[in-house]
């Protein structure tokens, strides 16, 4: 299980480690750099959240976290399969492969991430409601006064 503070930090050593191996990609390369850019963008969310102490205690997010973790371990083990060196008639034989598998673990990832932003989002509403603040800004109006 992935722990309440450490998660953040954990998902974003494997999104580094999925940055490197995609850049190092010799078959397949296009459906690694999606997976890489994907996995940036997630990067930077969660980091934003990384210091949270209480949204990371939180059991939603520790188990979006753990989940997260669980596809992206996942993503970094077919990414690095494409990096291997093989001789063409392997990588014709593998390359069809390598793509469904990385169409797929793609999509966990994007699911995935969708429930761990909407886990987040919950909990940050939630406090908010809690501490006795509007969930939503209240609307500026300008004042325009005529002479």
């Amino acid at each position: 299980m992935v722990d309440a503070v450490g998660g953040v930090a954990k998902i974003v050593g494997v999104a580094l480690k999925i940055k490197e191996a995609a850049n190092t990609a010799r078959q397949n390369k296009k459906d690694c750099h999606h997976i890489r850019s994907r996995v940036d963008i997630l990067n930077k969310t969660l980091s934003q959240h990384e210091h949270n102490a209480d949204l990371m205690e939180d059991s939603a997010v520790m188990a979006a976290l753990e989940a997260l973790d669980g596809i992206l371990a996942e993503a970094l083990e077919v990414i690095t399969e494409c990096q291997q060196e093989r001789n063409i008639v392997c990588v014709y034989c593998t390359a069809g492969k390598l793509s469904r598998q990385l169409t797929k673990v793609e999509q966990r990832i994007s699911n995935l991430s969708s429930d761990a932003m909407l886990t987040i989002m919950s909990y940050i509403l939630l406090m908010k409601v809690q501490e006795g603040a509007s969930p939503h800004p209240a609307p500026q109006v300008d004042l325009v006064i005529n002479k």
